[in-house]
């Protein structure tokens, strides 16, 4: 997210590789002793949140050009067009606080800087419902939202306050869910809207990014548009060789040796999923080793002027994208004018560099 509000925005999906959610089974309450996939996770708490429970992030905006958040990771870049989707958010969701965080840029109907469009409107809404049943079984646990014909953007949200999420999140003095205020604040030319909100123990391992150590010495917002070239240079020399590994592997059609490094990444992704343990791995080394295989399609190859380094505003992960902010492992089909993009997200743990994501 380099100099966000300064530069054209180019909307960026979060590629995440998903498998069908697992069948509804009969509610049961997780305890502090149950593991899932061997990973330990919550203690006892509500039905909803500690059953499978799959959480979504709805995103629905109108002229809104800035980048949407949750925990510091992107969900999503707008670049003005009108669009509503939701997205799985179980992979990067925790227990106890989290955070809903707005980057906005103000644009206004001609694509000029300084004035918000008047029909701006951007929204994330968190939501949840038992894994494996209908969009119909969501229930919103809380939003985030600006628009721009309001005063302030913000008049439009909820208040702060506590919800019982036994009992379908109303609101509760005594609530197990804690909501944070909406906050607005000014950055560079444009505005960054948070709001926070505290979960009780939840059906989910804790995942592993959050406690690892920081990328860098500096602080969100827009971490990545804050690092010097030097910074951006030494991540580079550090992690390209993962990359460059993985590419290999691909062009001589043999991953046996790479697979092993999406461990973590697979496990995770099966965990936050309620996935067979494996799961994910197998689905990943088939259509890695479909595509190397394929020789009606091309491996894009790696430059050195085509690198460039993402880091989260959690400061906690990083990739390496193309110039377009493509993936850099991808595969392109000459006739068909397709790409296949396989994105690598890496945190750090002493002077290890772990795929996790």
């Amino acid at each position: 997210m380099r100099s966000p509000l300064g530069s054209t925005l180019v909307a960026t999906f979060l590629a995440v590789l998903l498998l069908p959610l697992a069948p509804l089974r009969a509610p049961e309450v997780a305890r502090i002793d149950g593991t899932l996939n061997g990973m330990p996770i919550n203690s006892q708490g509500s039905t909803v949140l500690m059953d499978k429970p799959y959480f979504s992030m709805t995103l629905d905006m109108n002229a809104c050009a800035g980048f949407l958040l949750l925990n510091g990771e992107l969900l999503y870049g707008a670049a003005m067009m009108p669009i509503k989707f939701d997205t799985p958010v179980n992979h990067l969701i925790r227990k106890g606080d989290n955070e809903l965080r707005m980057i906005l840029a103000p644009v206004n109907e001609q694509g000029q800087m300084g004035d918000f469009a008047k029909t701006m409107r951007c929204s994330m809404t968190l939501k949840v419902r038992p894994s494996g049943t209908s969009l119909d079984d969501n229930v919103t646990v809380t939003a985030l939202s600006f628009t721009a014909k309001d005063p302030t953007g913000i008049e439009g949200n909820t208040p702060e306050g506590k919800l019982d999420s036994k009992k379908g999140f109303v609101p509760a003095k005594n609530g197990d869910v804690k909501i944070g205020k909406v906050n607005k604040e000014p950055f560079q030319i444009g505005t960054i809207v948070t709001r926070t909100i505290a979960l009780p123990a939840i059906g989910l391992p804790e995942w592993k990014f959050f406690k690892s150590d920081d990328i860098t010495s500096l602080s969100a917002p827009d971490i990545d548009g804050q690092m010097d070239d030097q910074t951006r240079e030494n991540l580079k020399k550090e992690i390209l060789p993962i990359y460059r590994k993985i590419w290999s592997a691909l062009e001589a059609r043999d991953l046996k040796a790479v697979l092993p490094l999406y461990e973590e990444r697979n496990k995770e992704i099966d965990a936050a999923f309620f996935k067979k343990p494996g799961e994910t791995g197998q689905r990943l080394a088939k259509e890695l080793q479909e595509k190397a295989s394929d020789t009606t399609i091309k491996l894009f190859p790696i430059t050195e002027d085509n690198v460039v380094v993402r880091v989260s505003d959690n400061n906690k992960l990083v990739k390496l994208t193309q110039n377009n902010d493509k993936a850099l492992i991808c595969f392109t089909d000459p006739v068909n004018h397709v790409g296949y993009y396989y994105d690598l997200i890496l945190r750090k743990s002493g002077n290890k560099w772990i795929i996790t994501r």
